[in-house]
């Protein structure tokens, strides 16, 4: 939050350099008071007092651009990207104690989009403009990405504006990690990885460096087999991750992990994957690497010692059951797959989807050992154990046997 008022502070500097006007004690009278709501989270009584002085001295850019920027950092529900409402924390007080029933002071910031767009057409490098336009279309994009049914050409939309908007605010001059790390990513799914690898610099050339923009690097050197250069990236940014930040923290244990692997440093290599399983125990990704380092060294004890405890650890997640079905295929170890998931369906008999994976991978591997009528039958428990909690038509109870139909 100090960040941002001190780039809205310079902003202000700047422009009334350029633009000087009178009123600008009035002015900075405003910027004192707004800066102050926000600090104390009253982004209503903020949002109200930027809309009241820009309706006595005209629409001036700097307060538009930061009305906006308060609209879509602080709201807590929106109309149709139209109407952005946001509130004023209620702090507890001898007087308002918490629970009590005091009234909510709420604002609405209306039509963002049309507020930049003027402020563009009325001044057209105002930087700052493109950053917020971009952020009003990212926000879109974030939002219908999370939905199954989206359209690949409404999302696609979304991220041509988002793009557009704040290439051109970085080619007026804003500097913004935010940006930076957007385009960053915006290349590494075009696989443009030079370009992308060029934005995510410019995050790390400070004090502190962004942690995520060093990850996507260390991810991009493992892309290119720098080996050495993805281990020491990854390292980088375990040092700058947030205390929250634990599933980050775990993907880079693993990228860092694997960059040893691959420089023949098993040692090393097993001491950060199980740092990485100690870390998350219930996710597969460490197992599945772990796994795969034992099975090339033909270590069948280890190999099915980590099959049973990622799976009495965490039996949800079905890539682990893809690799177990191609596992017990490879080495034709019919009976460890039996005895594990009997085990399984011990511990784990009141969860329904636990079973509905079971006997899915159940089905898989009869039908692989060309035990055609085991497979339809594991197939169609599994599918009944769906039905429990999911819709009848839904798309995964439809995969379930889709390898029968294929051949």
């Amino acid at each position: 939050m100090r960040k941002l008022l001190l780039f809205f502070a310079v902003f202000l500097l700047s422009y009334t350099t350029v633009h000087s006007q009178p009123g600008q004690e009035d002015s900075a009278l405003v910027v004192q008071q707004v800066s102050a709501l926000i600090q104390l989270q009253k982004f209503a009584s903020a949002h109200e007092m930027l809309e009241n002085y820009l309706e006595d001295n005209g629409m001036q850019p700097f307060f538009v651009c930061w009305m906006v920027d308060n609209g879509l950092q602080n709201y807590f529900r929106q109309e149709n990207y139209d109407f952005f409402f946001l509130k004023d924390n209620q702090e507890d007080s001898p007087r308002n104690p918490k629970g009590s029933k005091q009234d909510m002071k709420v604002a609405r910031m209306r039509y963002p989009q049309r507020l930049l767009e003027k402020v563009i057409n009325q001044e057209p490098d105002v930087a700052l403009a493109y950053k917020l336009l971009g952020d009003y279309y990212d926000i879109q994009l974030k939002d219908i990405s999370h939905f199954e049914f989206a359209r690949g050409n409404n999302i696609k939309q979304l991220e041509d504006k988002t793009f557009s908007f704040y290439s051109q605010a970085e080619k007026l001059g804003f500097r913004d990690q935010g940006i930076n790390r957007w385009l960053g990513d915006y290349y590494v799914n075009k696989n443009q990885l030079e370009l992308a690898e060029k934005y995510y610099a410019k995050n790390i050339n400070k004090t502190p460096p962004d942690a995520i923009s060093l990850f996507h690097l260390a991810e991009i050197s493992f892309q290119k087999k720098q080996y050495t250069q993805a281990f020491n990236y990854s390292g980088e940014a375990l040092k700058y991750f947030k205390p929250e930040d634990v599933y980050l923290k775990y993907d880079a244990l693993r990228l860092s992990a694997n960059s040893l692997k691959e420089l023949g440093e098993t040692t090393r290599f097993n001491e950060l994957i199980n740092d990485c399983i100690q870390l998350l125990p219930d996710l597969q990704d460490a197992y599945i690497d772990l796994i795969g380092y034992y099975t090339s060294q033909g270590d069948t004890v280890m190999v099915e010692r980590s099959f049973s405890e990622m799976f009495m650890k965490n039996p949800f997640d079905r890539q682990g059951y893809r690799q177990l079905e191609k596992y017990t295929l490879d080495t034709g170890h019919f009976q460890f797959a039996d005895t594990l998931f009997d085990k399984m369906i011990v511990k784990y008999e009141n969860w329904d989807e636990v079973l509905a994976n079971i006997y899915w991978s159940r089905g898989n591997i009869a039908f692989y050992r060309n035990l055609k009528s085991d497979a339809s039958n594991f197939w169609e428990i599994s599918k009944n154990y769906m039905r429990r909690y999911l819709p009848e038509n839904h798309s995964l109870i439809k995969k379930v046997g889709d390898i029968a139909q294929k051949k």
